[in-house]
């Protein structure tokens, strides 16, 4: 494996979204939403971490940050999502390294909780990167103001607080997720 060369891109400053989008169509082939140069799938990220090797993407992962509703208490968090890995490099260490740039940013953005929900079949990934489920059920409030309840996990990874403070209960993402 190459070494991997990481950038940290605002999203107002994204130049090859079609890159991008046709990494994460592979990674995601499900989601029909990603595709030419749309590199998002629901929210819009704040945020990009991509990672490439021999100038090819090769990871992204993506971060908006954001209120949530935990039991009717606004909770600060770096709500994760696009976390992928280009099928061809998965088992080689890449997804580590890419869970070990999204500790780093969400460091930097300063808050105190980073957030994501993903399928069963990959909560152990998550874990092994540090990051713990919470009880949900996390809710997502659509802008037209429909409830759609997440039947996966939710995860939520300690950075400025101990994860012992996260408060229990109801999730509600005002928005998509990431």
């Amino acid at each position: 494996m190459s070494a991997l060369e990481w950038t940290s891109v605002w999203e107002d400053d994204v130049v090859d979204h079609a890159e991008l989008a046709a990494v994460l169509a592979r990674a995601f082939p499900r989601t029909s939403r990603i595709g030419g140069e749309q590199s998002w799938s629901s929210a819009r990220p704040e945020l990009r971490l991509v990672g490439r090797a021999a100038g090819q993407v090769v990871a992204h992962a993506a971060v908006l940050r954001r209120f949530l509703q935990v039991d009717g208490r606004a909770q600060l968090v770096g709500d994760v999502g696009l976390v992928a890995v280009d099928p061809d490099r998965h088992s080689t260490g890449v997804g580590a390294e890419l869970l070990a740039q999204v500790r780093e940013a969400l460091c930097g953005l300063g808050v105190p909780y980073g957030f994501l929900t993903c399928g069963e079949q990959v909560a152990g990934f998550y874990a092994s990167g540090g990051w713990a489920r919470v009880p949900g059920p996390t809710r997502m409030i659509r802008a037209d103001g429909r409830v759609q309840v997440y039947g996966g996990v939710s995860m939520v990874l300690a950075l400025a607080a101990p994860l012992d403070a996260w408060p229990p209960g109801r999730i509600d993402r005002n928005g998509w997720e990431v």
